[in-house]
């Protein structure tokens, strides 16, 4: 007995000082993510590190050649992947090849110059983003004059620079999608999927059904054999956690050379992985999966237990009512009335841990942090960080409780029950579900809540849905999770239903006298016991209306799996948004009235304001670009900010921006600026305006089609 109490004790010990480990790696990653007050963690609304100015500017005519190209950037800069050139109308690179991020100005970058002649130069540049990782890319010319003073002309066709995979956001109808994209998006959702899973079982096995909480019976029982298996599967979601991550990295390495090639370039694995935030964020991934694998080999080696013993019994067990299983409409008020009760049901379930029980908890919290601050949250405004990673961390929270309980419940519970008889299985089956139902219910409102908080984020239009692939991948999102609630309703209230109801009529049938009301186990807080059984035969048809339990338990464990199988699919419209995230754009809705050699001249409305787009001459070379903003009744727009960012949609050119200024008071609410079309063909023109005290950006789009004279 002492020696038995000695090795409880060490082993209690062992589990607090693994349980103080996790605490600390989470806190510890915490404190050196950038998320306290203060800390610029998010880019600003674009996402990208756009340029901002440059010396010499855009379209300059130099008197003297300049000693250097330097330019600023709207965001910090990765050092190691950014990089600039300058090179001639033959394409040939006339700088001194030592482009750098200057080290007390992460954004502004340098390039020297040797003495040039007079000529015209180009200035090509790639950046990525030191918030988030995006790389953006573009260009602008400069040229020298003679010493007569003679202005070299602009040749028919520039040069668009030699630097691989210099990006451009392309076309925002199309699916922005390169090979190595498609690579990332995939590994993403494999990572989704796995974390979603572990720590969807995570919590089953915490508020849902915790066997320590449960009475011996089949549903004990079976609560323990799934036990068993998550403790076996659960490390081969943790491993996917760990290389799908790998996988995210190697193809936005790829992404970055322009090629797989750039994959396995130790310059740019360093630059993501050290060079970013999102390197830190992809590290505090990786850490948390790799410390919840090691525990949960060593608890499962070691055979710890995750919860106490069962001492809280007398309040798991309750009398069976005698009354069976009433509607649809009766099973749904009860399943609501749940709802209240989790509360009670949450601070039960974490009392009845132990402490590597709390520690799992620990490291789930802390991944499902991680992937909020390397998801969607990175794409929004600084001064909407809290709001929106608050909302990220909430909608995966919920994805976990809802679409990883249905995983666990296909890939975990089901499976685990085939050790149990037929009828003990369908025991389980009505019994062992309805605890579900609440969070399943709270979940999938929360989600429907969330998602349309993300929505009104990142979409500025209705139209978006069909214009963008964002758009169009956040629409079958929406109907994947309208079918899951669909499929949802139909199992819960009408196939669980029957199936309790078949079990009441063979207890029935098989009694001598009145049904038995035999106890089982419910959780704290259940919302009401069920009459499911006496023992009896579980061969024979159960009453008008109502199947056999074998074809019963069939059909409502296949309704599972199909909706696990959607929420799959859910998550992987949630990879693809990511990067998809590039091609927002709001769609025109004004007239064009333009020629392929004439001025171009649109207005389009966005919110409560019209914005004029005036292209002059509207060809290739220089062009001068005049915005006019109203309000709805006419009134001039003042005090606005202005960007213009020129997209060519037929060849990926990268992006160039432009601050408009206003003309002055004889044009208010007018703003102008210069920059350069530097080839015929088709482009895109996005006008950002912040109005003065707007908390978000309007962002009309404007296409564009122009000639070489």
């Amino acid at each position: 007995m002492r020696v038995k109490r000695s090795s409880l004790a060490v082993r209690h010990r062992l589990a607090r000082i693994l349980l103080a480990l996790c605490c600390g790696i989470v806190l510890t990653l915490l404190k050196f993510s950038p998320v306290g007050p203060g800390a610029r963690l998010l880019p600003v609304a674009s996402a990208h590190a756009v340029l901002v100015r440059s010396d010499p500017p855009a379209d300059a005519i130099l008197n003297a050649p300049p000693p250097h190209v330097a330019m600023w950037f709207s965001e910090d800069v990765n050092p190691l992947t950014s990089r600039a050139v300058v090179v001639d109308t033959a394409n040939r690179e006339i700088d001194n090849r030592d482009a750098h991020v200057k080290d007390d100005n992460p954004r502004e970058m340098l390039v020297t110059l040797p003495l040039l002649r007079t000529g015209t130069y180009v200035v090509v540049w790639r950046t990525q983003s030191a918030d988030d990782g995006h790389i953006t890319g573009g260009s602008f010319i400069f040229r020298i004059a003679a010493p007569d003073g003679s202005v070299p002309p602009i040749p028919a066709v520039l040069p668009t620079g030699n630097i691989p995979g210099g990006g451009g956001a392309g076309d925002a109808s199309s699916s922005g999608l390169d090979a190595p994209g498609i690579v990332q998006a995939t590994f993403t959702w494999l990572a989704l999927l796995a974390m979603v899973f572990w720590v969807g079982g995570i919590i089953w096995e915490t508020w849902i059904l915790p066997a320590g909480l449960l009475a011996d019976g089949p549903l004990a029982q079976g609560a323990l054999a799934a036990e068993r298996r998550f403790r076996r599967l659960a490390p081969v979601a943790l491993i996917v956690v760990l290389v799908a991550d790998v996988g995210m990295i190697l193809a936005q390495a790829a992404e970055l050379a322009g090629g797989f090639s750039g994959a396995v370039s130790p310059p740019l694995l360093r630059a993501v992985l050290f060079g970013s935030r999102f390197g830190t964020f992809w590290w505090m991934r990786e850490v948390a999966a790799l410390a919840a694998l090691a525990l949960t080999l060593l608890v499962t080696r070691r055979a710890f237990p995750l919860a106490r013993s069962r001492t809280a019994r007398t309040l798991a067990e309750s009398a069976i009512g005698e009354e069976p299983i009433a509607g649809w409409g009766h099973e749904l008020l009860v399943t609501l009335r749940g709802i209240p009760r989790l509360p009670r049901r949450l601070v039960a379930g974490v009392r009845a841990r132990t402490p590597f029980g709390w520690a799992f908890l620990a490291l789930a919290g802390a991944l499902i942090v991680a992937f909020a601050l390397s998801g969607h949250a990175a794409a929004v405004p600084t001064g909407e960080l809290a709001y929106a990673l608050a909302v990220d961390i909430l909608h995966l929270i919920c994805n976990a409780a809802w679409v990883g309980g249905l995983l666990y419940i296909s890939l975990v519970f089901i499976p685990a029950l085939a050790s149990l008889d037929e009828r003990s299985r369908a025991r389980v089956l009505a019994q062992g579900l309805p605890e579900f139902g609440a969070v399943a219910i709270l979940s999938a409102f929360l989600l429907a809540a969330t998602g349309t908080l993300n929505t009104t984020i990142h979409l500025t239009s209705i139209g978006q849905f069909l214009t963008t692939s964002y758009g169009r991948t956040l629409f079958v999102k929406i109907e994947l999770f309208l079918l899951m609630v669909g499929i949802s309703a139909w199992h819960a209230f009408r196939v669980r239903p029957q199936l309790a109801r078949a079990l009441v009529a063979q207890s029935t049938r098989t009694s001598t006298g009145s049904p038995v009301a035999v106890p089982v186990a419910t959780f704290p807080g259940n919302a009401r016991p069920t009459t499911l059984e006496a023992s009896g035969d579980t061969s024979s048809g159960t009453g008008k209306g109502v199947g056999s339990l074998r074809e019963l338990s069939v059909r409502l464990e296949d309704w599972l799996r199909r909706e696990a199988m959607l929420g799959a699919a859910v998550l992987l419209c949630a990879a693809l948004l990511g990067a998809f995230a590039g091609t927002l754009a709001t769609p025109t809705t004004g007239t064009i009235a333009t020629t392929a050699s004439g001025p171009f001249l649109q207005t389009q409305q966005a919110g409560n304001y019209a914005i004029t787009l005036n292209v002059t001459p509207a060809k290739f070379g220089a062009n001068t670009f005049t915005v006019t903003i109203k309000e709805r009744n006419g009134a001039p727009v003042s005090n606005a900010i202005v960007v213009l960012t020129t997209i060519m949609l037929d060849m990926d050119m990268g992006e160039e921006s432009v601050v408009l200024k206003p003309v002055g008071a004889s044009s208010p609410g007018v703003y102008t600026g210069q920059t350069d079309l530097t080839m015929g063909g088709h482009w895109k023109l996005l006008v950002k305006v912040v109005p003065r005290g707007a908390k978000q950006p309007l962002e009309p789009s404007f296409r564009l089609t122009i000639g070489y004279s």
